[in-house]
């Protein structure tokens, strides 16, 4: 019994050891484009300065063959310009974010980039309230644009420094490129 043991005892210990190899570090370089997507919508009228921002990644990122960073992995954001303060009466008309980090396990990957938008009027409220009011209907109109970066967005933000990962996975190649088409010659 004893003879069986220490062989499979030896087996397991081998094969721990392998499992516990530690991982390829692969590096993600400064300036690394990063495509991104909105979690949430977000407006003039409710964003204040200083509000967390969700966004997720939209994109695997790689390296080579190397997975560093999967698609729907977590990015966090700052509101760059909006209400002062939670509960200001205001709209300031104009909504812009700043893109801060992404997100993996217990690592925060800096990313530097902005995204905003500003508010549009609608042609048919200012022909309408031209209508109703005159011309103090038009400037009430124009007053009342809000700017708004709807869920989905896409968002491009960038590495903001040089930064080794450990390699998630290999790409699944058959995802990245087309199959070959065998009437081509």
């Amino acid at each position: 019994m004893r003879r069986l043991l220490i062989p499979w005892l030896l087996f397991a210990l081998a094969g721990q050891a392998i499992a516990q190899a530690p991982p390829t570090l692969v590096s993600l370089p400064r300036d690394t484009e990063i495509k991104l997507k909105m979690a949430q919508t977000l407006t003039s009228k409710h964003a204040y300065v200083g509000e967390r921002v969700e966004l997720v990644v939209a994109e695997d990122v790689t390296v080579g063959d190397a997975l560093l960073v999967p698609k729907g992995t977590r990015v966090l954001g700052t509101v760059h310009f909006g209400k002062t303060k939670e509960g200001d009466k205001n709209n300031p008309h104009r909504v812009v974010i700043q893109v801060d980090y992404v997100r993996l396990g217990d690592r925060r990957i800096p990313l530097s980039g902005m995204h905003s938008d500003k508010g549009t009027v609608k042609k048919g409220t200012v022909v309408a309230s031209a209508i109703l009011l005159g011309l103090s209907g038009v400037l009430i109109a124009m007053n009342s644009r809000t700017a708004e970066i709807k869920e989905g967005a896409e968002i491009t933000a960038f590495v903001a420094e040089d930064v080794e990962l450990p390699a998630l996975g290999p790409v699944n190649k058959s995802a990245k490129e087309p199959a070959p088409n065998p009437g081509a010659r």
